[in-house]
């Protein structure tokens, strides 16, 4: 309860004129849409005390019922080349214009690679080094899916290869150890940073099988059902990258390039299908429209 200065709102109570402060705005709001009790609260860690602290001892003491929550979540702070993000220090970065330049899967990449108690130091070279580890992974998504609806492998991007019994139930017990490798670290407080670092782990081991042929079709279709579990968690959009994906410059070049080619500019048209390459993209020209996929 605030108490009054002059100027400020009020309203008269046993305790003295006053205001709800932000401690018992956030209880009662939380009550109105969630009830007295919930599983999962979350915040950064410089809310604990007092603001968390006083949720608690609020809503306990009105409803009767403990705990408030289940589960704490308390995230470390986002800093900016080692000083904190803030308006007030000017290093401020919106997702908006993260956006501009990064695609919606980067930035969740850029995340998820670091544990959410642990601080994590924003710079370009960071995002720069999650959009290049997104990219090995949707590297690894398209060609294990092209491999699987292939038999055997054989494509025209992958040889026909010779595969054993023996070396696929050692590859099945690879995944499987994978899977239960990737599982215990997402429960182990939610540790993102170990279960990629098992994704990646895997997909540096399967990659040459892949490119001697040597899966099994079945062997195949189980690494796509693990990497679309895994999507299925993360939200990465491993299989396409949707137009949602896209950064906002390489959808603009792409707009730029079908106007040149209704102009039959076609100098032009090569040049920004050439820049759009260099960025990890590509433009596919169908009947429906140009489609603008990773590079593989």
């Amino acid at each position: 309860w605030k108490f009054s200065k002059p100027g400020d709102p009020s309203w008269r109570a046993a305790l003295g004129d006053g205001r709800p402060g932000w401690h018992i705005e956030d209880t009662a709001i939380t009550e109105a849409l969630l009830g007295a009790q919930y599983d999962i609260h979350g915040g950064a860690r410089d809310l604990i005390f007092p603001h968390h602290e006083a949720e608690i001892a609020q809503m306990e003491s009105v409803s009767g019922k403990s705990p408030l929550a289940q589960y704490w979540m308390h995230t470390g702070f986002l800093n900016v080349d080692g000083k904190k993000m803030s308006k007030s220090l000017g290093n401020f970065i919106t997702i908006r214009d993260f956006l501009k330049t990064h695609s919606p899967s980067t930035l969740r990449m850029l995340v998820a690679s670091a544990h959410y108690r642990s601080p994590l130091d924003y710079t370009e070279k960071v995002a720069v080094q999650a959009e290049e580890q997104l990219r090995r992974i949707k590297e690894f998504a398209e060609r294990i899916i092209r491999y699987s609806s292939s038999e055997h492998g054989e494509s025209r991007s992958l040889p026909k290869g010779k595969f054993s019994t023996s070396s696929n139930n050692i590859m099945e017990k690879k995944l499987r150890e994978t899977k239960e490798k990737f599982q215990k670290e997402m429960d182990d407080d939610f540790n993102t940073p170990k279960a990629l670092a098992a994704c990646m782990a895997f997909v540096r081991y399967i990659n040459p099988f892949i490119e001697k042929g040597a899966l099994a079709q079945k062997t195949a279709q189980d690494v796509l059902d693990f990497v679309k579990a895994v999507d299925a968690v993360f939200g990465f959009s491993l299989t396409e990258a949707s137009r949602a994906d896209i950064p906002h410059n390489v959808q603009k070049l792409a707009e730029q390039r079908e106007k040149a080619r209704a102009e039959k500019n076609w100098t032009e048209s090569d040049r920004l299908r050439e820049e759009i390459h260099k960025l990890g993209y590509m433009v596919d020209d169908t009947a429906q429209g140009p489609r603008i996929k990773t590079v593989l």
